[in-house]
């Protein structure tokens, strides 16, 4: 079977507005094939590989986090975040959707009851398994990342993250984040091999998902200069965030000297408390975790920022004019690719959701 490209059309994104045109599809290995929007079959069911040499050695075979299994979950996600949005109470996503990406849609529907166009904002991951990724350790919590379609056709897929607390409880979804169009996709294992999950700070990488997840927040709040190692590949969600960012400030400080009305910063960091990270193939790591920021407009003594006409955010704070600060907050579901020690390379952000969670001005 020979490969072939995974290939879509990006649709809308007011948060993620810069993509180019092409991207590959995430690889599987060890008896897998490149997905193409669906994962492709071969005539026969192919038998179980051999494990990769990377992972954990078990004393005892566990069970793995099955493609039926996942494509069990995946429906069920979808249709508590479908739920959800219809009736806005974010009640209705648990059990299967927990940790920020409830709290995040809870704070959207608070937006929503103030300014009824915040809900085109939703973004909700689709009912179909492209590629799924588990953990094969004995150990809990247990951790699934998959790569799913889009709830809308044509759409990009999103990485979604998936653990299970404990034997008792079943699987629950805590983030997602948009494919990274224009950007080559790590090769993972077969889903009945399974991979070894990885802790915040597993060795073995380039550097430990704890260090490149603290690099990522360090790039987007204070750009390239923050990484003069150039450790961090270029990325859509990064150029897009700076871009939105430049422009403001131009617009801020249009027809006077450089921000002599204000200044515009956005600040990002590392939740604590949500990581998922499972090895490659390859030997590296995709790792998935939170970030959150606040972008914050210091308007300068004696100036006055004001819009001419409401948007989304002026309605949510009530005023359109500014003389102090305007501050909007941010959650962000970020997924990276962090090579192998021995490989050597750059860590490649490879996905990215952000949501708009506040506003508020004076």
């Amino acid at each position: 079977m020979t490969p072939q490209t995974l290939r879509g059309t990006a649709r809308k994104d007011t948060v993620m507005s810069t993509r180019p045109v092409g991207r590959r599809g995430l690889l599987l290995g060890a008896g897998g094939v490149l997905a193409t929007g669906l994962l492709a079959a071969c005539g026969s069911e192919p038998s179980a590989p051999p494990a990769p040499p990377t992972g954990k050695q078990l004393a005892e075979p566990t069970p793995v986090q099955t493609t039926e299994q996942i494509e069990q979950i995946v429906p069920e996600v979808n249709a508590a975040v479908v739920a959800a949005d219809e009736a806005k109470d974010a009640a209705k996503l648990a059990p299967r959707v927990s940790g920020s990406a409830a709290e995040f849609r809870k704070a959207v529907y608070g937006l929503i009851e103030k300014a009824p166009e915040w809900a085109e904002d939703l973004k909700v991951p689709g009912a179909g398994t492209i590629v799924p990724m588990s953990s094969v350790s004995a150990e809990f919590p247990r951790v699934a990342i998959a790569l799913v379609e889009d709830s809308v056709q044509d759409g990009v897929p999103y990485f979604l993250a998936m653990q299970q607390k404990d034997a008792k409880s079943g699987y629950t979804a805590w983030g997602w984040a948009e494919q990274a169009v224009g950007v080559d996709m790590p090769t993972v294992p077969n889903a009945v091999v399974g991979s070894e999950a990885l802790t915040a700070d597993a060795e073995g990488l380039v550097m430990t998902p704890a260090q490149a997840l603290e690099l990522y927040a360090k790039v987007l709040t204070d750009g390239d200069a923050a990484d003069p190692d150039d450790k961090l590949a270029a990325n859509p969600f990064q150029t897009g965030t700076h871009e939105r960012i430049q422009a403001e400030r131009k617009e801020l400080n249009k027809g006077v000297e450089w921000d002599e009305a204000g200044t515009i910063r956005e600040t990002y960091s590392v939740r604590d408390g949500e990581l998922a990270g499972l090895r490659t193939e390859d030997g590296g790591a995709i790792v998935m975790a939170t970030l959150m920021s606040s972008r914050k407009v210091a308007i300068k003594d004696g100036a006055t920022m004001r819009y001419a006409e409401d948007n989304k955010y002026t309605k949510v704070i009530g005023t359109r004019e500014f003389t102090k600060q305007y501050v909007r907050e941010f959650g962000t579901h970020v997924a990276l690719y962090i090579p192998s020690a021995d490989a050597g390379g750059q860590v490649q952000p490879i996905g990215a959701t952000q949501t708009a969670l506040a506003a508020s001005g004076e």
